[in-house]
Order: C-alpha cells, then sequence, then structure tokens
C-alpha cells in the first residue's frame, strides 16, 4: 500500500476515536462531523490507489461512486452511506444548533466504522493480490 494511502487510512481510524470520544462526552453534532471525515479519508485513500485525485468533497463522491461503486469494487450501499454522512455532516457543522442526537451520532459512527472497515479490507485484499 503506498505511504499516503496508508496515512489516509491511519487518519481515518484517528478520527473513528474522535468520534467516538465526542460521542461519549455527548457532543452528539462533532461526533457526526468526525465520523463523515473518517469515511472522507478512507475514500480519499482508495481512490489514490485507483489514482484518482479529486479537490471538494462533491467531486470526491462522485469519482467514488463512477470508479468504485459502479464497476463493483465496493458494494453500493457504500457510496449511499458516504452520501448519507455527507448530508448529517452538513447540517451538524454548518446549522446554528444542531439537530444531531445521540441516536444520529450513533449511527453515524456505526456506519463510518463499516465504511472505513471496508475500504481497509478492500486495499489490503488488493495488496495480497499485487
Amino acid at each position: 500500500m503506498k505511504r499516503e494511502t496508508a496515512a489516509h487510512l491511519d487518519r481515518a481510524a484517528e478520527l473513528l476515536g474522535v468520534a467516538r470520544e465526542n460521542y461519549d462526552n455527548r457532543h452528539f453534532a462533532d461526533s457526526v462531523s468526525r465520523s463523515y471525515y473518517a469515511t472522507f479519508h478512507a475514500a480519499t485513500g482508495l481512490l489514490m490507489t485507483i489514482d484518482i485525485e479529486r479537490g471538494s468533497h462533491h467531486a470526491l463522491w462522485s469519482a467514488f461512486g463512477e470508479h468504485v461503486s459502479a464497476p463493483g469494487l465496493l458494494d453500493k450501499k457504500y457510496h449511499r452511506l458516504a452520501l448519507d454522512l455527507f448530508y448529517q455532516r452538513s447540517q451538524a457543522d454548518y446549522m446554528a444548533v444542531p439537530e444531531s442526537t445521540a441516536e444520529d451520532a450513533a449511527t453515524a459512527l456505526e456506519m463510518a466504522e463499516e465504511f472505513v472497515a471496508a475500504c481497509r479490507t478492500f486495499l489490503e485484499s488488493r495488496d495480497k493480490g499485487a
């Protein structure tokens, strides 16, 4: 695995830990936000392995759908999951009074953990096949 890809996966794991800490401390909007950014870094690392880099969140998720989900590298549910987290993160980060609940944060964290694990598994299996 390329060093930069591994760095993005490490960052994703770190952000999952921060999301858990925020959840435990009842900072639910911040937990949602960190969960999203964990998926963002995992997706960035995965796309880098197929020589795709994007400069915006919208472009990243569009490329993920086109180059990862559509050809079946990962199940399409991961693209939908990431888009859902993207929307939740926007609400959590930009609303003056975020409406993120404990349940929202717990669900976001679970979704992010599943997404990051799927990306890591894909990348590790790709390395073994190389």
